[in-house]
């Protein structure tokens, strides 16, 4: 092998030195650009993240996991309306395992489920006569046993809100107007079968007549799955909104959707199916593991 040096060789260094700093000086320039055309962080932020959800949506079951929605988001003093198409919350009692949609926390047109507040609230505190009522007006889903009891305790959803920790649960002027949410109406149902399986509202549940009292058929949403003990439904007049709240041996499963009572069973049906639980148990018993047994952890349902 030859050996190079004297002045072409160091020439040749001259050179490579060269090509080096021009490489150094565009890198430079192309950062400086970048910087500057960038967008703020309220320029483009938004829309990415809003990309981001769009693309978690077009999932089944998401393998994200994400601990419980922090008390900031729900704050009582700014409850936020969820305008998505749907929400959805599940909870197995034996585990604590908990499926949710992302925006299960947030508050939806409650519909006839505040019905089932009413009712707890009659219970503790109104006559005899009322409480059947109160038991009566769930199991037919009565809007005019609703009107009277609300007229007479226009307090009752308020109350029961902050009695359970319902962060975005509120009754508004009328029964009709209150929101709920998902995950409000399963805590609360939860808490229900804590205080006595054979509580009065849950027994309620239990006993549904088949077509309601304005003749409207309680047959959908989280009623169809299978092990289901009692389930009160809701529908708002137009028929473009429905949900339903459900409470099984080891389950409680509440949904809602923008949408047709087929629309509601068809969600539930998909989002729940036993193939996904199968999934989701193995992911909770895995998560669990791995965390040795820490604070309970929610898996979150797309789309």
């Amino acid at each position: 092998m030859s050996k190079i040096d004297g002045p072409r060789a160091k020439g040749g260094r001259l050179e490579i030195v060269a090509v080096v700093l021009v490489i150094i000086v565009c890198m430079i320039g192309t950062w400086i650009v970048a910087r500057a055309t960038a967008p703020g962080a309220g320029d483009g932020k938004g829309a990415n993240n809003a990309n981001s959800i769009s693309r978690m949506e077009e999932n089944s079951i998401g393998d994200s996991e994400l601990e419980s929605l922090g008390d900031a988001v729900i704050s009582p003093d700014e409850i936020v309306i969820d305008e998505s198409k749907t929400q959805l919350t599940y909870i197995r009692l034996d585990n604590g395992m908990h499926l949710g949609t992302v925006n299960e926390r947030f508050a939806r047109p409650a519909l006839s489920l505040s019905k089932l507040y009413i009712a707890d609230y009659v219970i503790d505190e109104g006559t005899e006569e009322e409480k059947y009522q109160a038991l009566q007006m769930i199991s037919t889903s009565d809007d005019g046993i609703a009107n009277d009891l609300f007229e007479s305790y226009p307090e009752s959803i308020d109350a029961v809100a902050e009695k359970y920790g319902l962060y975005t649960t509120e009754s508004g002027e009328y029964w009709g107007h209150s929101v709920t949410s998902t995950y409000d109406v399963a805590k609360f149902i939860d808490a229900l079968r804590n205080e006595d399986v054979l509580h009065p509202v849950l027994v309620a549940m239990s006993q549904p007549d088949e077509v309601a009292a304005d003749g409207y058929e309680q047959d959908f949403g989280t009623a169809v799955l299978d092990g289901v003990v009692g389930t009160k439904w809701g529908w708002s007049n137009n028929r473009q909104i429905h949900s339903s709240v459900s409470f099984g041996d080891n389950f409680i499963v509440a949904a809602s959707v923008s949408g047709s009572a087929e629309d509601l069973t068809k969600l539930v049906r998909t989002q729940l199916s036993e193939e996904k639980l199968r999934d989701a148990a193995t992911w909770f018993s895995e998560s669990q593991k791995s965390r040795s047994g820490s604070a309970s952890q929610q898996r979150i349902i797309t789309d």
